[in-house]
């Protein structure tokens, strides 16, 4: 991708999609992946979940995704998501993913969608998926 876009984008699930699992998707989900679809950026739900859990519900939900990651540590899956990928960014709304994030080098974006206090140390979230697309274009300054 070019400067000022991700190369990827990884999701955590729960807390971030959706509520928790079987709840619909936050307000806003939808528009915001097709709008990334829409700039060519794959998307990936990397989830602290078996992979059955995690696949079950995204089926449930009827969203598309480039890969669905079920694991009990996300720091080495978004790592192998960085290798082949390039430059990307992690949304999620617990500090484990904050951790992961900052482990592999990853920008984080903090989903406070439950009026959650933003993380010390981080600097990007998001109180509504509408502000999402604008957030990811501006934490992605990269030289590509």
């Amino acid at each position: 991708m070019g400067a000022g876009t991700p190369d990827f984008v990884a999701l955590d699930w729960n807390g971030t999609v959706v509520p928790v699992f079987g709840r619909p998707p936050y307000p806003g989900v939808v528009e915001a992946i097709q709008c990334l679809e829409g700039l060519g950026i794959p998307v990936f739900v990397v989830s602290h979940a078996t992979q059955r859990q995690i696949d079950d519900d995204v089926r449930r939900t009827g969203l598309q995704f480039d890969g669905v990651f079920g694991c009990m540590e996300k720091a080495p899956v978004l790592s192998t998501l960085r290798a082949q990928h390039g430059f990307g960014l992690l949304l999620g709304d617990h500090p484990a993913d904050f951790r992961a994030a900052l482990e592999v080098g990853l920008p984080f974006i903090q989903a406070r969608l439950d009026g959650q206090a933003q993380f010390g140390g981080c600097n990007n979230s998001f109180l509504d998926w509408s502000e999402v697309p604008e957030l990811l274009l501006a934490a992605s300054g990269h030289d590509g």
